[in-house]
């Protein structure tokens, strides 16, 4: 996917769009995702946002309808081409996952370099809004990418799956595990190599030996069976992640009605708080049922957790340092985000901010 290739035709499509919106009843729009509708942060998105645009449009008494077309599973772009796919104007509207874009995204990435701090999904979520509101750098990131930002989405907390049992932190040593974006950075000092890729294509790398399993969350495990390939799993409460966001590209946001740019403004915070609700409510049952089909559930030891902790690098501060360099407010980001946390009960496990 190359831009510069693209631009001419989205100038066009763009023009064209704005000759007609402020008269058009009928607004043409795609929604789109590189994950299928099984995971909470895409079901929210066909059952809840797109339906409920035009009923809340109708009960306003607005002329305006949302035409959708709805692309989820890659059938537009892959996880690591979602924020092009969202820039160029292959959508409209996507879940982008942040967790892929460490580079381009850095301050949406934050709590990847504050591992076993925040864990409670419905804390994560709402501290990633909260970022959003009240620091302007946050924005400004998506604005690079032209895209605005509707609601973070967050996932629980990361734990182990794996085609052997882990009881110390020990046992990683020489394990190859996948591990999403800067998910791999939790891995560093523990003799385990990172293998990066997304939830789809973890059982595949498992059952034909590229990785003897991954760091991933509950809500990632069932839906793509990875307890088929790796049938043990440690829950390690290492934290969880903001992972992703719900976007809209700019030029088709500036060129909405008022009315729609309400409706959908308002959903945009509705997706943060339903997938957190989804994403809680499921983990216990996920867990249930694969354990009746065979899979083996542990928890790590507190010790052992806390010597993992402590074992890793100066990820906070190195990632403070680095984009600090590149002028942008890391730090101020990262007592936000510690800061949110506490204020919500969650203690890190390991001070951050020294």
């Amino acid at each position: 996917m190359k831009r510069p290739s693209m631009a001419p035709l989205l100038a066009v499509a763009c023009l064209a769009f704005a000759a007609t919106s402020a008269s058009a009843e009928k607004i043409k729009m795609t929604a789109a995702s590189s994950h299928p509708p099984v995971l909470p942060w895409i079901e929210v998105i066909t059952n809840h946002i797109v339906p409920e645009t035009n009923k809340r449009l109708a009960a306003m008494g607005s002329k305006n309808e949302v035409v959708w077309t709805e692309a989820y599973a890659g059938a537009l772009f892959n996880a690591p081409n979602a924020l092009e796919g969202v820039e160029a104007g292959l959508a409209d509207l996507a879940w982008v996952g942040t967790i892929f874009e460490p580079a381009k995204l850095p301050l949406q990435n934050v709590h990847f370099y504050a591992p076993f701090a925040v864990g409670d999904v419905h804390a994560l979520t709402e501290i990633g809004n909260e970022l959003h509101d009240t620091l302007p750098a946050m924005n400004k990131q998506w604005d690079k990418y032209n895209q605005k930002f509707l609601g973070a989405m967050a996932d629980g907390s990361y734990h182990l799956i794996t085609n052997k049992p882990i009881n110390t932190l020990e046992d990683l040593k020489g394990l190859k595990l996948l591990a999403g974006g800067a998910v791999a950075t939790w891995l560093e000092g523990t003799g385990a190599t990172a293998v990066n890729s997304a939830f789809p294509e973890f059982y595949n790398s498992i059952s034909t030996g590229v990785a003897d399993g991954a760091v991933m969350t509950i809500n990632g495990m069932l839906p793509f069976k990875i307890h088929e390939v790796a049938p043990y799993i440690t829950l390690v409460n290492m934290g969880g992640p903001i992972t992703g966001a719900l976007t809209i590209n700019k030029e088709t946001w500036q060129f909405l009605p008022e009315d729609v740019q309400g409706v959908l403004t308002d959903l945009g915070r509705e997706y943060s708080t339903m997938v957190a609700d989804s994403v809680s409510a499921r983990e216990d049952k996920f867990l249930a049922t694969m354990q009746a089909e065979g899979a083996t559930v542990a928890t790590l030891d507190e010790a052992e957790r806390r010597k993992w902790a402590a074992s890793l690098p100066d990820l906070a501060g190195e990632w403070v340092k680095l984009n600090a360099d590149a002028g942008l407010p890391a730090a101020e980001v990262l007592k936000a985000f510690l800061d949110g946390g506490r204020s919500r009960g969650e203690e890190p496990l390991r001070d951050w901010s020294n």
